[in-house]
């Protein structure tokens, strides 16, 4: 395998990699316009040579030594988020220069995680520009992209399937997604991330920068392409509701007003672009994203409003069945582990009897509470009862009433239930967790799952009935929760066991965002009262 410097001290073929780069001084005039620009980007310090380093040679050592200091200062300051921004203009738009910059960054003898995840970006933007526009639009092999970077990491020898498979894995997923929530929901560019982070040094073997620059690429133009089809399906939306007549669509789910006009919308859909994001770490990278295919479910919805499934007595009877031979089936499997001695329940089968088809769709209240009333949030020395087990337990039934009911359809990425007339969407493997997997990690699943959409329901009560209490008392559960998952994750990064970490960490995070909407609508409240 070809490797290059990693984090550790490792053999590396002679002529990849330089040690050091630069080494020459005209090495140095070619990174010189890169780092200038961003010094001044970031408002740093300057570079020694105010003309430029068009021409010349370093003067003595000394000349060299701060010419070189002057570099891993600039480094130092300069993260990934910094070359988003950055890698658009001209300075990096040349192929020697780019190229000197990523050996720099590969030749590094130590590297952090911020030194990866400039790599990580810097190769496939080297691959982008290199390569040739049929490339680029047709399909990709792994020794196509070995060649295009061949003059910044050599030669490079056929990688390990441990490498390449896991994100092979995540890339024929994304081609299964039918629109952009798939590929968001499902996680993609986290599990992406989780795999990458997984290589430790081996992220910096040649063969493994070959299937991470294949990977990144592939995976951004997938993104990119449905983000254009949500986008022509927006478009295409507006001038149906506009030939139907309609003014004025309800787009609260977008962020929106409940009657915003469609000549507004046209406005927003036309102007609208892709922003440019300080940290694409945070969860708020995302929003502008989350609002554009929240209005497209906005206009769809208002094109063709549905009502939420029903489900057969006679299915649920059946259904009941199925779920408790799956329950008996895991007990005799722990049984023969040596663990039969203890009586086993599954937590999927509920202690109460599963609600019927009528008793599903929520009780519309008997009248509105004045706004007085409603907007009084709970003191804190007023007792609020907890979400009981029954409640738990019947909101877990019902998902899974509507899950075996409607089961998934192949190819689909995401399934939706409905709660209290709130849609919730369920990743592939939280699907499984419900209808076919069984063990602790489902069980762990469910449990987020149902405090996901004890939450949601509350958020969407909170925002139409101003109901105060029930969303205080959702935020309490799930923080009670949350402790549990969290360690279940620890718990499944220690024993290795990198899927399951994955899928239990991204629903986590979903149910953590939720919260923080949560905890942004009391805050909102609270202040509203001071006011008062």
């Amino acid at each position: 395998m070809n490797s290059l410097t990693t984090d550790r001290s490792r053999t590396r073929k002679p002529g990849a990699i330089p040690s050091v780069v630069p080494q020459t001084w005209e090495e140095f005039s070619r990174l010189y316009p890169i780092y200038e620009a961003l010094a001044r980007q970031l408002e740093l310090i300057g570079g020694p040579y105010s003309l430029g380093a068009n021409s010349g040679s370093w003067a003595d050592k000394k000349s060299r030594e701060r010419d070189l200091l002057w570099l891993d200062q600039v480094d130092q300051e300069v993260q990934a988020v910094h070359l988003r921004h950055f890698l658009v203009a001209p300075a990096v738009a040349r192929e020697d220069g780019l190229r000197l910059f990523l050996q720099r960054h590969l030749s590094k003898p130590e590297k952090l995680p911020s030194d990866r995840d400039k790599i990580d970006l810097l190769v496939v933007q080297y691959f982008v520009l290199c390569a040739p526009q049929d490339l680029i639009a047709g399909r990709i092999e792994i020794s196509d992209v070995a060649k295009i970077l061949q003059p910044v990491l050599g030669e490079v020898e056929p990688g390990s399937d441990d490498v390449c498979k896991p994100l092979d894995r995540i890339l024929e997923t994304a081609q299964q997604c039918h629109r952009l929530r798939d590929l968001m929901e499902q996680g993609l560019l986290e599990q992406g991330k989780q795999v990458k982070v997984a290589l430790a040094e081996n992220f910096y073997d040649a063969s493994s920068l070959v299937a991470i620059c294949r990977f990144n690429f592939l995976l951004r133009r997938t993104f990119i392409q449905w983000l254009h089809a949500d986008l022509r399906a927006i478009g295409a939306a507006l001038t149906q509701l506009e030939k139907r007549g309609l003014k004025f669509v309800d787009c609260r789910r977008a962020g929106l007003s409940s009657k915003e006009q469609i000549s507004k919308l046209r406005q927003f859909h036309q102007h609208w672009k892709p922003p440019f994001q300080t940290d694409y770490s945070q969860d708020s990278a995302y929003q502008p994203y989350e609002q554009l295919m929240c209005l497209r479910e906005d206009l769809e919805e208002a094109l063709n409003p549905s009502a939420a499934p029903e489900t057969p007595a006679s299915l649920i009877a059946t259904q009941k069945i199925t779920r408790e031979v799956l329950a008996a089936a895991e007990a005799m499997r722990t049984s023969k582990s040596g663990e039969g001695a203890k009586p086993v329940s599954s937590p999927a089968v509920p202690s109460v009897p599963p609600p019927s088809a009528t008793s599903q769709r929520p009780a519309e209240p008997a009248s509105r509470p004045s706004p007085a009333a409603a907007e009084a949030p709970p003191s804190s020395d007023q007792a609020l009862p907890n979400i009981g087990v029954a409640d738990v337990e019947n909101l877990e039934e019902k998902i899974w009433e509507q899950l075996i009911a409607t089961p998934p359809v192949r190819g689909r990425s995401m399934t939706t239930v409905t709660v209290e007339n709130t849609r919730i969407l369920l990743s592939a493997w939280e699907v499984a967790a419900f209808i076919s997997d069984s063990g602790q990690d489902s069980e762990e699943l469910r449990r987020l799952i149902v405090a996901r959409a004890l939450l949601s329901t509350s958020i969407e009560r909170r925002k139409r009935l101003m109901d105060f209490k029930g969303l205080h008392q959702a935020v309490a559960h799930a923080r009670g929760e949350i402790p549990r998952f969290q360690e279940r994750v620890d718990q499944l990064k220690r024993t290795q066991k990198t899927d399951g970490a994955v899928n239990l960490g991204i629903s986590l995070k979903r149910l953590l965002s939720l919260v923080e909407e949560a905890d942004q609508l009391q805050k909102g409240n609270e202040l509203k009262q001071e006011k008062r």
